[in-house]
Order: C-alpha cells, then sequence, then structure tokens
C-alpha cells in the first residue's frame, strides 16, 4: 500500500507540478518579418485536471500570459527538472515527447508523452519511470476557461480546486 501511495504521489507531482512550475505555450516558428507565428495554444485562464490511471487526483486553474503560452511547444517540464527531448513534436493538433527529467542530484526518469492540442484545449498521456524504476501513467486534461484571467490570478498565482 505504502509503494501504491507513494507512486501515487510521484506522478501527481511529476503531473501537477508539470504545469505549476513551468509555462506552456507556442511553438516559434521562423518567418519572415511580415509574417506571423501560428499559435498553439492561447493565453488566458485555464484550467488542469490530473489524473493516476483513472483516478482524479488534483484540479488547479492557472493564468497563461502571452510568454507562457509561447512555452507549449518546449514541453513538459518543471523548475526542479531539467528536461531533456530527443522527440519533440508539438504541430498540426497533435503533441509527442519522449525524453528525460534529471532531479538535482543528476537522478535520470525517462518520461513519454503523447496528445492533441486546439487553442483552447489540450490533452495529454504521460508515462515515466520513477529514480527506482517503478513505472506510472496519467493523464492531463486543460481547457481554457476564458481570455482573461481573474485579478487575483494575474500576479501567476495558482488555485487549487
Amino acid at each position: 500500500m505504502r509503494s501504491t501511495t507513494l507512486a501515487a504521489s510521484a506522478l501527481a507531482l511529476a503531473v501537477g507540478v508539470a504545469l505549476a512550475g513551468f509555462s506552456l505555450a507556442q511553438p516559434v516558428v521562423r518567418t519572415p518579418a511580415h509574417a506571423a507565428a501560428k499559435a498553439t495554444i492561447l493565453p488566458g485562464h485555464w484550467e488542469y485536471d490530473y489524473k493516476i490511471g483513472v483516478i482524479p487526483v488534483s484540479s488547479e486553474t492557472k493564468c497563461l500570459k502571452p510568454a507562457d503560452a509561447e512555452q507549449f511547444s518546449r514541453g513538459i517540464c518543471t523548475r526542479r527538472y531539467r528536461c531533456d527531448y530527443t522527440t519533440n513534436v508539438v504541430k498540426d493538433g497533435k503533441i509527442q515527447l519522449k525524453g528525460t527529467w534529471t532531479d538535482k542530484k543528476d537522478r535520470v526518469s525517462p518520461v513519454s508523452a503523447e496528445g492533441v492540442y486546439s487553442p483552447e484545449s489540450f490533452k495529454m498521456d504521460i508515462h515515466l519511470k520513477t529514480i527506482s524504476g517503478m513505472a506510472l501513467a496519467g493523464s492531463l486534461n486543460a481547457k481554457r476557461i476564458s481570455a482573461e484571467c481573474p485579478p487575483e490570478e494575474k500576479t501567476g498565482e495558482t488555485a487549487a480546486k
């Protein structure tokens, strides 16, 4: 039971913190100066729901600024990890990531994610192995609630539900 609880906590932390500590966004597309880059997701007030397997773990809302939206194509990551992806495809409404997360003690965990996105929502199925080798799977569903963030979230604060 303890290892199951620990595994659930690890995935909740990995997936939950993934968005709390990183910004999301659109890929950087090199275009002529007169052309605009194509957006992947829009900034605004977003709601995230996390699951381990089919079990809901948590929900939160977050204000994504335009700079946060630009991070989306770089892949999920947290401030606590260094994230390196050998596969990082975010285009045409599809997400495919494969790589590693390395913690501050240089311990490496393989991670992969697949999903879909639109300007106002995205869904990812995430698979990772803990540093002890335990395989974990979870999902992240996010949707844009509104174009404007509530005043209390404009400072970058996150509200847990």
